[in-house]
């Protein structure tokens, strides 16, 4: 007699891991409309774990953070200027980066802060920056290749917005992947597929800022649990790269430093919402 594996036991041992990083629902935020998809707290190695990284993604070493809710898309520019209608994100040779649904961008750090800040106080929930940790670990989605879809640059065009042959047809030196996602610039939020938390656009569209203060060295000063840089240093966090990155920005574990009253054309943010 064979036996036959119900659905239901299949779908659990495929994806199970998944449905425990989702053990509460979403939450939705009723000024905005934001949706925060519940991530449930680990630990795992942050950090370049594959050898192609820069020094500042080493060593890579274990962190841990605890449950949070995480923004399933990147902040648009609609929603953003519920905040601050008079904000454009601008254009880039003149192809519209302020359609309704495009990443915000052309925001510092400050900026971004600034709108937590302000839903926090018009909601009563608490948001906020992702810390550098959390970010890598949902971008992540339990994978410890270089992108949450593995160590193949050239499958990026199916989960993210990159420097791809439809930007070269702009920009005739840049170096691309070898693939065409559709977009010369940054694209709807949630065009491409998602990684395994349900997150869209971690890797490319545009960079994200995080909380922590930039620092080469952080990851050698650190504690395990739930770590955030707040030392001295005029720069802060972005990460994920964006629709103007190649191969060597794209990746889980990249990390750049910028001052935090500087904007650009594919700089954006996604919020965190605390755990009640």
């Amino acid at each position: 007699m064979t036996y036959k594996m119900p659905c239901t036991l299949l779908f659990f041992l495929l994806f199970g891991y998944v449905s425990a990083a989702h053990a509460a629902p979403p939450y939705v935020d009723p000024s905005t409309g934001m949706k925060f998809i519940f991530i449930k707290g680990g630990c795992f190695q942050m950090g370049d774990s594959v050898g192609d990284g820069d020094p500042n993604e080493r060593p890579a070493h274990e962190v841990c953070v605890s449950d949070f809710y995480l923004g399933q898309y990147e902040v648009t520019n609609e929603q953003f200027k519920i905040f601050r209608s008079q904000h454009n994100s601008g254009d880039s040779q003149e192809i519209s980066l302020d359609e309704e649904n495009q990443p915000v961008v052309n925001v510092s750090w400050e900026d971004a802060v600034a709108f937590a800040e302000w839903l926090s106080q018009k909601s009563g929930q608490t948001y906020r920056l992702p810390t550098e940790a959390e970010w890598e670990y949902a971008a992540r989605a339990g994978s410890n290749q270089s992108r949450f879809w593995g160590n193949n640059p050239n499958e990026a065009c199916t989960y993210a917005n990159v420097a791809d042959l439809k930007a070269k047809e702009h920009r005739e030196k840049w170096t691309v992947f070898s693939c065409n996602d559709g977009y010369a610039v940054s694209a709807p939020v949630g065009s491409f597929k998602p990684n395994g938390y349900g997150l869209y656009d971690m890797m490319g569209n545009v960079w994200e800022w995080c909380e922590d203060v930039y620092n080469s060295e952080a990851y050698t000063k650190l504690p395990k649990d739930n770590p955030l840089y707040g030392g001295s240093g005029e720069y802060r966090v972005m990460r994920g790269g964006g629709w103007s990155n190649g191969p060597l920005g794209i990746r889980s574990s990249h990390r750049v430093g910028l001052s935090p009253d500087f904007g650009h054309h594919s700089l954006g943010f996604r919020l965190v919402k605390t755990v009640e």
